[in-house]
């Protein structure tokens, strides 16, 4: 028989080390973190920037200024739709080099 020929110890094939754990991502507000939370949170601020400048400047004559060169345009263009159907007239928007927005005008 073969098994009679086989002299020594047995050989073992070694197994891969096993990979460490995955790491645990913080929770942010009872969920984990994703693009959509974190975009959702960007135009958050954008509007809480928004709403500031507005109740700043609401009893003056002047228009309101506001200021979103550290904000994406596309972020910028929802937010200016959500104003438009706010009612508010959107009178001036300033672009900078880049081709970025840097200010929003409201009257």
């Amino acid at each position: 028989m073969l098994s009679n020929n086989i002299k020594g110890q047995s050989k073992r094939i070694p197994t891969p080390p096993m990979r460490p754990p995955a790491p645990v991502l913080p929770k942010m507000e009872g969920c984990l973190p994703t693009r959509a939370t974190a975009t959702k949170k960007y135009k958050d601020n954008l509007i809480a920037d928004v709403n500031d400048a507005i109740n700043q400047g609401i009893n003056t004559t002047s228009p309101i200024s506001i200021s979103v060169s550290k904000y994406n345009p596309a972020v910028v263009n929802e937010v200016i739709s959500l104003l438009n159907k706010s009612g508010w007239d959107v009178t001036g928007l300033n672009i900078d080099g880049i081709g970025s927005y840097s200010t929003i005008i409201l009257s």
